[in-house]
């Protein structure tokens, strides 16, 4: 199913916009002085990832119309089958968004610490897992039309990347780009990210199936 679901992408050729976007940042965020600290730009790429993984679940969602789901559901034989495989899918394209933006910033640098890529890994792998869990529900699955998915994906994004209050990004992101150590906030939106992840898909299967 994981096969399937990036052999899908990959021939929709869907991938391009958001990953051009994030090239695209990337090459003004790495243009700038090589002397700059490297874990607020690593805030600032993981923030984007957030958005590109929202992007790229609700796009990866809807390239398949209704008819050709149900073909997919006849041979994942469980819906939970085919959104982990979805999910998992999805999560590779991101790692290598962030090997990418690793790999850059390493350029740029001229070399970064372990600990602050370790640190930056795990700040992606969190930005990427709450993008996915808000894409998810507002994707094709749930929301039946796109251009209430242009609303609803927008408006939840704003709250996880803007709220204090939501263990999720942005108090992980305020903590890389400050000067103080980063590394029990990125622990915490990393888990609690997953977390939202998991729950997020169980309640899309849920919901899913109820409907059908």
């Amino acid at each position: 199913m994981i096969r399937y679901q990036l052999a899908l992408f990959g021939h929709s050729q869907r991938y391009l916009f958001p990953g051009l976007a994030f090239l695209a940042l990337l090459s003004v965020l790495y243009g700038a002085e090589a002397g700059s600290p490297a874990p607020p730009e690593f805030a600032v790429s993981a923030g984007v990832l957030t958005v590109v993984a929202c992007w790229l679940t609700i796009t990866l969602v809807d390239v398949e119309d209704p008819a050709q789901r149900l073909i997919t559901l006849a041979h994942a034989r469980k819906l939970s089958t085919m959104v982990i495989g979805l999910v998992l899918a999805l999560l590779a394209c991101c790692a290598g968004l962030t090997v990418l933006a690793l790999i850059w910033s390493i350029v740029a640098h001229g070399g970064d610490s372990l600990g602050d890529l370790g640190s930056a890994a795990l700040a992606h792998l969190a930005a990427a897992s709450a993008g996915i869990a808000i894409g998810l529900p507002c994707s094709r699955l749930l929301v039946p039309r796109i251009v209430y998915s242009a609303f609803a994906a927008p408006i939840a994004l704003a709250v996880v990347l803007m709220s204090r209050w939501l263990p999720l990004v942005n108090p992980m992101l305020r903590a890389l780009s400050s000067n103080r150590p980063a590394a029990f906030d990125v622990v915490v939106g990393l888990l609690t990210s997953l977390l939202a992840l998991a729950v997020s898909a169980v309640a899309v299967t849920v919901l899913v199936e109820r409907r059908s």
